[in-house]
């Protein structure tokens, strides 16, 4: 035998998820079908031969064989199947073992296998092998790509949070787009989320779900005006107080203002505005549908005082009429996964008696975070271009 060539011990332990048992050797296959280029169809338990075994051949179709893989490189050939095997190898087999940069130690190449135990793919299967792996850094770029393509969105999003972050979000991306292959099925919906996902990473502009960016400032008249939004939980209100902590301005929370419970306990300038808006209209207006008119009532109210106007809001996103907006806008753009941890604990903060069922509803309601974010980014794409 080649002195390349390693014998793989013939008895192997089987993968069971119920039990928590590994299984060291594994081959990925659509169905019954042996290998993603091969006709050959699997008898469990049998011995498979293979057509073609030339094992010192540097070509891979030349050397043909069966390959197989181990549970650290499971997860980069996923594409290759949608069954996983259990991988025996008979008395007589031969196995080479083959370098790849992709996936070192986890290739293998054999003429004569035997497969049982099939396991049909599942998220929980997948999200064991992304636990379990040990990849080079490109690889599970490439990882995210081949999942996205598969509809594996949750999966997708977990290796982005664990692997990518804005020095490397290029190579993500590029590693990312090579998995759209047209031989393959592709699950779009799930590959342009994916997509978005990383496209927000990278941009200049927009906030993302995982990495915090400086904030985004644009000057847009000289007005003495401070438009200040983001996120609920983004810190918009702990920046108001360490940026405008001094008599020169006047800062507005539209929460204080519009929320009863808010408004019941506020002071100074959201007290007077709070009763200034149920004074007027019969029907207090809300900041989601009636922005414009909230925001323009706010200026004309405050322009009495010779301050510098701070209007924090979380709803800027829902402004209509953009040549509304006067003096300066900051966006603050911590990314939504911290802006929803905030809102929890703030939450507990401010709800001592809390119960288990009150905190998991709030909590489901406030998963909304992750879609109305993409609003606050539409309107900061729109800004930029003014």
């Amino acid at each position: 035998m080649n002195n390349n060539k390693t014998r793989v011990n013939r008895v192997l332990l089987c993968y069971n998820l119920y039990v928590g048992d590994i299984m060291k050797y594994l081959k990925w296959a659509f169905k019954n079908n042996i290998g993603h280029r091969d006709d050959q169809k699997i008898e469990l338990g049998k011995v498979i031969t293979c057509d073609t075994w030339n094992p010192n051949s540097s070509n891979w179709d030349e050397r043909g064989g069966f390959n197989f893989t181990n549970e650290e490189c499971a997860l980069r050939w996923i594409s290759r199947g949608d069954t996983l095997y259990e991988v025996e190898i008979p008395e007589d087999g031969e196995v080479l073992k083959v370098k790849n940069d992709k996936t070192p130690g986890g290739i293998f190449v054999t003429n004569k296998i035997i497969l049982k135990n099939p396991i049909t793919i599942s998220d929980e299967l997948v999200r064991d092998f992304y636990k379990k792996s040990k990849l080079p850094l490109e690889t599970y770029f490439e990882c995210i790509g081949i999942l996205a393509t598969r509809g594996y969105y949750d999966i997708s999003l977990m290796i982005i949070k664990d692997k990518v972050d804005m020095n490397n979000i290029d190579l993500a991306i590029d590693k990312f787009n090579r998995e759209l292959k047209p031989n393959r099925e592709i699950d779009y919906d799930c590959y342009n989320r994916v997509k978005s996902i990383l496209e927000e990473i990278k941009s200049s502009i927009d906030i993302n779900l995982f990495i915090d960016k400086e904030p985004y400032i644009k000057q847009i008249t000289k007005d003495n005006v401070i438009n200040l939004t983001g996120q609920s939980g983004s810190g918009k209100t702990t920046y108001a107080k360490e940026h405008f902590n001094s008599d020169e301005y006047l800062i507005v929370d539209t929460d204080d203002i519009f929320s009863d419970n808010r408004f019941n306990n506020s002071v100074g300038i959201n007290k007077e505005l709070g009763e200034y808006f149920r004074n007027k209209y019969e029907k207090i207006p809300n900041c989601g549908d009636n922005f414009d008119l909230i925001y323009e009532d706010i200026l004309n109210y405050c322009s009495k005082y010779n301050k510098t106007i701070v209007i924090d809001s979380a709803q800027f996103h829902c402004i209509k009429d953009l040549t509304l907006l006067k003096g300066e806008l900051i966006i603050i753009r911590t990314c939504i996964d911290n802006c929803y941890n905030r809102t929890i604990e703030r939450y507990k903060t401010n709800n001592k008696n809390y119960s288990q069922e009150e905190l998991e509803k709030y909590k489901d309601r406030k998963k909304a975070i992750y879609t109305w974010y993409k609003s606050t980014n539409e309107f900061i794409e729109k800004i930029d271009k003014i």
